[in-house]
């Protein structure tokens, strides 16, 4: 018996429930986007990174997002097979440490260099990496 045969959900209660899950999971996304924006907002605040306009931080978030992604995969697939060859504990972690905080980095580096209106210096990177791979390293407990 599939859901689509529920005596207890009439139709519009499940186009009412869609819609909420929709809106809900929009909501969680705003959310996640919002505490990004202000962070790094805040991080180029702390470091005296000049950018032109507010839009171009919004569209360094926006550029961002996706790389990190895109990124995030390549990331899992080379510590996929970085754990069949690599047969020793304490190398296995420095080389997933060391893929991970590059593969955190290449996003940042590409997208200050996407866009223009922002220019955010090495160091200031490097710290941003060293805090999104903390950040990381909390939320997902792997080191």
């Amino acid at each position: 018996m599939g859901h689509d045969q529920d005596p207890n959900l009439n139709s519009s209660d499940k186009v009412i429930i869609g819609i909420s899950m929709a809106i809900l999971i929009a909501l969680g996304l705003l959310v996640m986007g919002g505490v990004f924006l202000f962070g790094f907002a805040g991080l180029f605040q702390l470091f005296s990174v000049h950018y032109e306009t507010k839009s171009s931080l919004v569209y360094y978030i926006l550029c961002l997002f996706p790389l990190t992604i895109l990124f995030e995969l390549g990331a899992m697939l080379i510590m996929i097979k970085v754990r069949f060859i690599v047969k020793i504990r304490w190398l296995e972690i420095s080389v997933k440490t060391s893929l991970t905080l590059l593969f955190i980095w290449i996003p940042l580096y590409l997208t200050d260099e996407v866009i223009k209106g922002i220019t955010v210096p090495l160091h200031t990177e490097l710290i941003a990496t060293v805090l999104l791979f903390l950040l990381d390293s909390l939320v997902e407990r792997r080191y």
